[in-house]
């Protein structure tokens, strides 16, 4: 038994991790909206691809949202009270939210909790999953993680996604009597938990 053809299936294989763009059989997505590499994009700036992703397939295009908003949205990614770091939070919890509900408790643990590296490209690998089949490719990971490219739980951070971008348009203006309203995204998951 191996894996790809070449690597044998052991014991030695329960510590290795892969993760791929895509099936032998497949073709990489070639897309002037998304960068040449999407794989590579979704592990590396998630946050990113994922609002180039969200801008390209959005109706929002007539409200002044659009691709070129994306380098101009305020803040650092580590600054969760930032338009950036809202962002980069809410897309934390809900990946992490994501594999809680499909994964195997172990499997979560050794990929979610035991090294940050590894928790956050595999975070990001989900994000992969949920770009790369709307574009007919079907990443790969060892160990293996079921689809979760429609889980619900996407649509939270579409909705995120949506009311973050709408305010930039006149937060990039300049106008100071405009602030960021923060997301009621964690208020909303938080009254819901509670139900």
């Amino acid at each position: 038994n191996t894996l790809g053809g070449s690597m044998p299936l052991g014991s030695g294989m329960n510590e290795c991790i892969l993760l791929a763009a895509c099936g032998a059989e497949e073709l990489l997505p070639q897309s002037a909206e998304l960068p040449a590499d999407v794989f590579s994009a979704c592990l590396t700036t998630p946050i990113k691809i994922a609002l180039q992703w969200f801008c390209s397939r959005s109706i929002l295009k007539g409200d002044g949202i659009s691709v070129d908003i994306i380098d101009k949205i305020p803040g650092q990614q580590n600054n969760r009270k930032t338009p950036l770091g809202e962002l980069n939070w809410i897309f934390t919890a809900i990946t992490d939210t994501i594999a809680w509900n499909v994964l195997p408790r172990p499997l979560f643990q050794r990929l979610f909790r035991q090294d940050l590296l590894v928790a956050s490209l595999f975070r990001n690998f989900l994000l992969a999953d949920r770009i790369m089949r709307a574009n007919n490719c079907t990443p790969i990971s060892c160990p293996q993680l079921p689809p979760t490219y429609q889980h619900p739980m996407w649509h939270a951070w579409d909705m995120a996604v949506e009311i973050c971008l709408l305010q930039m348009p006149s937060l990039i203006a300049g106008d100071a009597s405009v602030e960021f309203n923060p997301s009621p995204f964690f208020t909303e998951q938080l009254t819901a938990f509670e139900a």
